[in-house]
């Protein structure tokens, strides 16, 4: 699958959750974690129950607990792939309930983080409906004012690019219209990882671009938008160079 092929961000997700980004950014959950040694050995509980254990604290009212809930999945998602697997749809519904939690950026934060997990374990596969929800929540948290959760989006939409295949295709082309301003915006963040984050997104939405005139950075009035060209010569002369080569601009 040409999304799948893109440079850089199966790199970038990989580093995101073994390497520890400097200050402002936290890292993402790592089997060193107190859950994880929870998790591990924990032998008295089997594995299912642990699980229902942190399915019922993933509703909890504490946003501590939906938190470390969210945190538990990621880590079980790391360590028992096979038990993630077999309650995919039920591990999806919890996340996707963290990643629009109402009060609690942290709650999404470690949603974020733990989809990025998943997705990487699952290549993608098996989100069905959960994939628009996740691309429509994702697509807001890219201008979140917290570094951390901005990379993270960034990471995650990068992911959502690869694996969207042809039966969101056109669905994800309107997302990615949508989001090219956030896109163009931080390819100069003030955070210099999140800046690279965005960089290898943006690749991984390329092919996105040229799909229709209409989802492309073309307009009728203006046939090769020179206000983006010029944005893209000064600060990122290569994304440019490889738009041209690859026909999107």
């Amino acid at each position: 699958d040409a999304w799948a092929r893109i440079p850089g961000w199966e790199l970038l997700a990989e580093s995101s959750l073994s390497a520890t980004p400097p200050s402002p950014l936290p890292s993402l959950p790592g089997p060193v974690s107190s859950v994880s040694r929870k998790l591990r050995f924990q032998k008295r509980e089997p594995l299912k129950n642990v699980f229902f254990i942190l399915a019922e604290r993933a509703r909890d009212p504490s946003a501590k607990k939906r938190r470390m809930a969210m945190r538990g999945l990621g880590t079980m998602a790391c360590e028992a792939p096979n038990k993630v697997r077999k309650y995919k749809k039920l591990v999806l519904d919890l996340l996707v309930h963290g990643l629009y939690d109402p009060v609690s950026s942290e709650v999404i934060h470690e949603s974020v983080k733990t989809l990025i997990i998943m997705l990487g374990k699952t290549q993608g596969k098996g989100l069905g409906s959960f994939f628009i929800d996740i691309t429509l929540q994702t697509r807001t948290l890219l201008d979140d004012e917290n570094d951390g959760l901005r990379y993270s989006a960034f990471v995650l939409f990068g992911q959502l690019a690869a694996f969207a295949g042809r039966k969101w295709k056109k669905f994800f082309t309107s997302q990615v219209k949508q989001t090219r301003d956030s896109l163009l915006i931080h390819l100069q963040d003030r955070n210099p990882q999140v800046a690279k984050a965005c960089k290898t997104t943006f690749r991984a939405c390329s092919p996105y671009l040229k799909l229709r005139k209409e989802y492309s950075f073309q307009s009728e009035d203006d046939q090769r938008n020179p206000k983006l060209c010029r944005q893209l010569s000064h600060y990122h002369p290569e994304l440019l160079q490889f738009f041209y080569a690859n026909k999107i601009l």
